[in-house]
C-alpha cells in the first residue's frame, strides 16, 4: 500500500476529517487533500505528526506492508506484554498469599529477614567499594616514596618531572569517579534493602493483628 493510501487509511480508521488531521498536523486541508491523492509528499517532520496523530510509528507509516497485519502485530504485542507484567505481578502477590496463608505472621518476617540480608550486602559493598577506590595522589606518591626508600629505581624522563604528578592526579581522579558509581549502587542496594525490610515487619505486624482478631 503506497502512503497516500495509507494516510487516508490511518485518517478514516482514526475517524477524523480532513480539516481535523490538518488542525493536528499543523498544515491546511488542501494540504491533507493532496497527501492522499498522491500529488504530494509530506515532509519528515510531517510524517512524524500523522504518525502521532494516527497513533502508529512512523515505520508502520512508511512501510510497504497492510496497515491491518501492522496494526495486528503492534496490538498483539502490546497485549502479550501486558500479559507478561500481569502474569508476574500475579505470581509475586500469590506467592506472598500462599506464604501469608501457610505461615502467618511470619511470613513478615520472612520479608524483612530478606530486606535485612540486601540491606547488609549493601552495607559490605558500600564499606568495600569505599576503601578499594580511596586512592588520592597522596596514596600513589607515598607509595612511590616507600619504593624509593627500600632501594627502587624510578626513572622518569627528562621533561616529565612537571607532568607526572598532574598525570597521576588524573589517573586518581578517573578512579575516584569510577569508585562513586559502585558506592551509589552500593548504597541503591542498601536502601531497598531497608525499605523491604520496614515492608516485612508493617506486613508482619498486619499479619499478627489479623490472626488474633480472628481468634
Amino acid at each position: 500500500m503506497k502512503l497516500n493510501e495509507k494516510i487516508y487509511y490511518y485518517r478514516k480508521r482514526a475517524k477524523l476529517s480532513q480539516e481535523e488531521l490538518a488542525a493536528q498536523v499543523g498544515v491546511s486541508r488542501q494540504a491533507v487533500s493532496k497527501w492522499e491523492l498522491g500529488d504530494a509528499t509530506p515532509e519528515l517532520d510531517k510524517l512524524a505528526a500523522l504518525a502521532k496523530a494516527f497513533r502508529v510509528t512512523a515505520d508502520e507509516l512508511l512501510s510497504e506492508g497492510e496497515p491491518e497485519a501492522d496494526g495486528e502485530k503492534r496490538e498483539e504485542r502490546q497485549t502479550q506484554e501486558f500479559s507478561y507484567q500481569k502474569e508476574r505481578g500475579r505470581a509475586a502477590w500469590g506467592f506472598l498469599e500462599r506464604m501469608a496463608h501457610r505461615y502467618g505472621w511470619l511470613a513478615g518476617v520472612y520479608v524483612a529477614l530478606s530486606g535485612l540480608g540486601t540491606a547488609l550486602v549493601g552495607i559490605l559493598a558500600r564499606f568495600a567499594f569505599s576503601r578499594m577506590f580511596a586512592m588520592t595522589v597522596n596514596d600513589v606518591m607515598g607509595e612511590l616514596g616507600g619504593m624509593l626508600s627500600d632501594g627502587w629505581e624510578v626513572t622518569v624522563p627528562s621533561g616529565w618531572d612537571g607532568m607526572f604528578p598532574g598525570e597521576i592526579g588524573g589517573m586518581t581522579a578517573g578512579i575516584t569517579r569510577v569508585g562513586e558509581v559502585f558506592v551509589a549502587i552500593a548504597t541503591a542496594i542498601l536502601v531497598a534493602g531497608v525499605i523491604v525490610t520496614v515492608a516485612g515487619v508493617v506486613l508482619a505486624v498486619y499479619l499478627y493483628n489479623s490472626g488474633r482478631k480472628k481468634d
